[in-house]
């Protein structure tokens, strides 16, 4: 807490934590640079774009020429932007609205945006054996999906299957039967979406998901920053990186893959390592469902300005699955590309007090042509 209220301090903590991104965070079987020079552009991104350089190697930096760096506006989680961030376009008090699952769910019932069925939260104090085996034999279905409330990047998550045998839990790591499985936080059972074909065959066994990352403009219109799409791999059931996934941007202007993918390691497909499917201009059904859904959720949340929304392709069109309160920039940027790269992008950046550095400036400054 100490940290979160002293930004300096924070800093500093990150200052110490420079060794740790050169040794850990730093794909060295990839990397082009001596690891002298690595050193040197960690501590000039450090000192001179003020941020923690954890962008510097799922963005390849090592590629690109420095005068280029400063497109990239790098993680919100660094001290400067969270401040920045916080102030105008994230305020924190509201970000409980999207964090817990079971607020968010009442929040965008009220937008009429399509979502999945939902049966109910379940707590640990609850017989949750018994509520799920009522669903089972109410609802007709034979897979539930349950999330912790307060859960994030895909932790926590398990899938109930109905079968000739009964009810298993499938879990990240392994398989059991649902009187076997200890509930230990609270958590939303929700239907499992089924998914559109054309997704299916680039990863059918996961529900891939869109993230739109959008910003509320000081003229109240909704702009698209950033898109990207993620898919599962192997016999993950969610898509997040954490379980093994890749993602590759989308071009947001028409919904068609960018060419390539990377995992949490910052290794590049150009197919996915099950399907062989291409990425490249990949078209991507009901984008103007998936753009649309985005554009309401930031409507109805104009007291917070930047948010990121992941959306599902079913087989009946674009479904809002989660609100996320803070969208990984880094993320965004090593897939889709940097978002100052776009001159409305940077100048709305701009008008809302985000850019963190002169070099960032400059690019007002000096007019520069994209």
């Amino acid at each position: 807490m100490l940290a979160e209220s002293h930004p300096l301090i924070r800093r500093m903590l990150r200052f110490i934590a420079l060794p740790y991104c050169y040794i850990g965070l730093v794909n060295w079987k990839e990397c082009t640079k001596s690891r002298f020079q690595v050193a040197k552009d960690l501590l000039f991104i450090f000192f001179k774009f003020k941020y923690y350089p954890d962008n510097y190697s799922p963005c390849r930096f090592w590629e690109k020429d420095r005068s280029s760096w400063a497109f990239y506006y790098g993680s919100s989680y660094n001290s400067y932007p969270r401040i920045k961030l916080r102030k105008d376009v994230q305020p924190f008090e509201y970000q409980i609205l999207f964090n817990d699952k079971s607020v968010s769910e009442l929040l965008c019932k009220s937008m009429g945006v399509q979502l999945p069925h939902s049966f109910g939260i379940i707590d640990p104090s609850d017989d949750c054996h018994s509520i799920i085996e009522d669903i089972f034999v109410s609802s007709g279905v034979n897979k539930l999906i349950i999330k912790p409330v307060l859960g994030h990047a895909g932790r926590g998550i398990i899938l109930a299957i109905k079968n000739s045998t009964g009810i298993v839990i499938r879990t990240k790591e392994a398989e059991c039967s649902l009187s076997d499985y200890v509930f230990k936080e609270k958590a939303i059972i929700q239907e499992v979406i089924i998914q559109d074909s054309e997704i299916s065959k680039i990863s059918n066994n996961s529900l891939n998901t869109i993230r739109v990352v959008s910003l509320l403009t000081n003229s109240n219109e909704v702009m698209i920053l950033s898109s990207s799409m993620r898919f599962g791999s192997g016999n993950a059931f969610v898509d997040n990186w954490s379980a093994g996934g890749v993602a590759v941007g989308v071009d947001h202007k028409n919904g068609t893959l960018m060419e390539v993918a990377y995992d949490k390691h910052g290794n590049q497909y150009h197919k996915h390592p099950d399907t062989n499917v291409s990425f490249h201009n990949y078209q991507i059904p009901y984008w103007a469902d998936v753009i649309e859904i985005a554009q309401i959720v930031q409507k109805s949340c104009s007291f917070y300005k930047l948010i990121g929304v992941d959306v599902a392709i079913s087989t009946k069109g674009a479904v809002l699955i989660e609100i996320n309160a803070n969208p990984d920039i880094v993320f965004q940027e090593q897939t889709a590309g940097p978002l100052l790269k776009d001159s409305r992008t940077l100048a709305e950046f701009h008008k809302h007090d985000l850019l963190i550095n002169k070099y960032q400036k400059n690019l007002l400054k000096n007019n520069v042509i994209f």
